[in-house]
């Protein structure tokens, strides 16, 4: 992997925007944010597969706000993409100059691209996928994913008379699918906490083979969100429990920030998604995720049902 200087505290991130302003995004987009802490962390060697979905809307031919490599892809196929590119580097004795990362959304990895998803693993391809998960297919009218958790309100899982429950299907447990493949190095972020994301970015990248690390990168619009919450309800979902953020590397489990467990209302209420949630589903979620946390904090990972 490309050598990138390691970070050990907040100051010490590269300053530079790789990405520049001026795209097609949603104002508050956090996936954008994303991307800019990949190349930051990463540096200006990294390659970049972005499968179609929100941040197709980064760049319109012919312009672009990139100042690195950026390659766009179809939603079902950026796995074998980047496999391509790094045999076409290997052939030129370039691979070692070079990090690959795809960048694909909930729908691109849990959904319609998880055939190539998987394929990159069982080949044992030296790439690392971040999967930037909004818990919708955003892009096309914010649909129910299989990342998109109990309850919460999608254009198809809507809120009508006689039904008022939202989404009623769990979301699919894709850290331990991935880890369950062999993958040496498999980790939690959030779009709100920087540091924690880049120091797993630069972690990934000295390990050799495939790994994953799924980013909480909240939807403004999907979530029905007020345009400048979007770092909020990050920072919220993750003090509250909601979304934990660790890591496993070899087998070994780590919790890497600890939450405050604020109650879980904090973190909902500001969310459109959830303005139907009644006493006794709230009360349920609350249940569901102090039982997880119970089980993180012995270090009982396998045994978590994650909300």
């Amino acid at each position: 992997m490309a050598y990138v200087k390691a970070v050990e505290t907040i100051k010490e991130i590269e300053r530079e925007d790789f990405i520049g302003g001026g795209t097609f995004a949603c104002s508050g987009c956090q996936p954008v944010l994303g991307i800019k802490y990949v190349f930051k962390a990463l540096g200006k060697n990294a390659i970049m597969v972005n499968s179609a979905g929100c941040m197709t809307l980064t760049a319109n031919y012919p312009f672009t706000p990139y100042k690195v490599n950026w390659v766009h892809n179809a939603i079902e196929n950026a796995d074998s993409t980047a496999a391509g590119i790094l045999a076409g580097l290997k052939r030129k004795g370039l691979d070692k100059k070079a990090t690959i990362v795809v960048y694909a959304g909930d729908g691109a990895t849990y959904d319609i691209g998880f055939q190539a998803l998987s394929g990159m693993f069982d080949r044992y391809e030296n790439i690392i996928h971040v999967c930037y998960n909004n818990e919708v297919f955003a892009n096309t009218g914010y649909q129910r994913s299989a990342a998109t958790p109990l309850y919460a309100r999608t254009s198809t899982t809507p809120i009508v008379a006689g039904r008022t429950e939202g989404n009623i299907h769990p979301r699919k447990h894709m850290t331990k699918i991935m880890l369950a493949h062999g993958a040496p190095y498999v980790a939690t972020a959030c779009t709100a906490f920087p540091l924690d994301f880049v120091k797993k970015l630069q972690k990934a990248a000295s390990i050799n083979g495939p790994k994953y690390i799924e980013l909480l990168a909240p939807c403004i619009p999907g979530w029905l969100l007020e345009q400048d919450k979007g770092r909020k309800i990050g920072e919220l979902m993750v003090q509250s429990g909601v979304w934990p953020l660790y890591e496993i590397e070899n087998n070994f489990f780590k919790v890497t920030v600890q939450p405050r467990m604020i109650p879980i209302e904090e973190a909902l209420k500001i969310q459109g998604r959830y303005a139907h949630l009644n006493k006794e589903e709230a009360a349920a979620i609350q249940k569901q995720i102090n039982e997880e946390w119970e089980k993180f904090n012995k270090g009982e990972f396998w045994n978590v049902s994650e909300y």
